[in-house]
């Protein structure tokens, strides 16, 4: 404390005594200056407060992460169709349960072999689509327009075979309104098969903006919803596969 006179009455007063703060560095904090009092009150990158960011030069930068909107959308749009999927197949199970035999007697059977080939195409493009993720998050960008492209080419085929399957199938009298053992067929294959044929024009257009440059390894977020859809419809297959063709 200190002494002073106020003027013109003489009077003494005690004032405090200010003492200049004294800035400490402290060992291994990269962000702005600490009182003597122990608090973060600098402009640094720090958990205290008033941080700013003018730390040292190259320190890194933390961000926040988390799941992006578009990101986010695709997922609930993903968990709609994997509800609708569920119910058509637990409605045609419930119906199936009425028939003393399955498959008819008087319909074609399913050709087993072609489709499990065709199966096999399908997952072979899901593996080449999960690696052209994990290639371009490494900022490969060769490998990772080879397994878009070869993702790609193997859903087509997939489409192609269904088709010719198809055709194959209503020359031999299998129908959509034969009984509903052609129901069963149409509708749950059918319904696949649209969004494989979406999902498939969703694989042309990435091909086609992968070719301009639009994905790197900092932004590729529309080559991971189109992989997300893609997995998706590759990995809904094998039970609409087994419920169909096996059951």
């Amino acid at each position: 404390m200190s002494v002073v006179t106020e003027p013109g009455t003489g009077t003494e007063l005690l004032q405090p005594k200010v003492r200049e703060r004294e800035w400490v560095r402290v060992p291994g904090f990269s962000g702005g200056r600490t009182g003597n009092n122990g608090r973060n009150t600098g402009n640094g990158g720090g958990d205290g407060e008033g941080g700013g960011g003018d730390g040292p030069t190259g320190s890194p930068s933390i961000e926040p992460t988390g799941i992006g909107a578009d990101v986010l959308g695709m997922l609930v749009f993903i968990a709609s169709e994997a509800v609708l999927f569920l119910t058509l197949t637990v409605t045609f199970a419930l119906a199936r349960a009425s028939y003393p035999e399955w498959p008819p007697a008087d319909q074609p059977r399913l050709p087993l072999t072609v489709s499990v080939i065709n199966t096999l195409v399908l997952l072979g493009s899901g593996a080449a689509m999960a690696g052209a993720l994990r290639f371009i998050r490494r900022g490969r960008v060769r490998s990772t327009g080879r397994m878009l492209t070869a993702a790609t080419l193997l859903g087509i085929l997939f489409l192609v075979v269904q088709g010719v399957e198809w055709v194959r199938l209503i020359e031999f009298g299998l129908t959509v309104t034969e009984n509903l053992y052609g129901a069963v067929f149409y509708v749950l294959i059918g319904t696949h098969a649209l969004h494989a044929f979406i999902a498939v024009l969703g694989l042309l257009y990435l091909v086609r903006g992968f070719s301009r440059g639009a994905y790197t390894r900092e932004d590729h977020d529309g080559l991971v919803m189109g992989g997300m859809f893609w997995g998706f419809v590759v990995l809904v297959w094998p039970g609409i596969f087994v419920f169909v063709y096996l059951l």
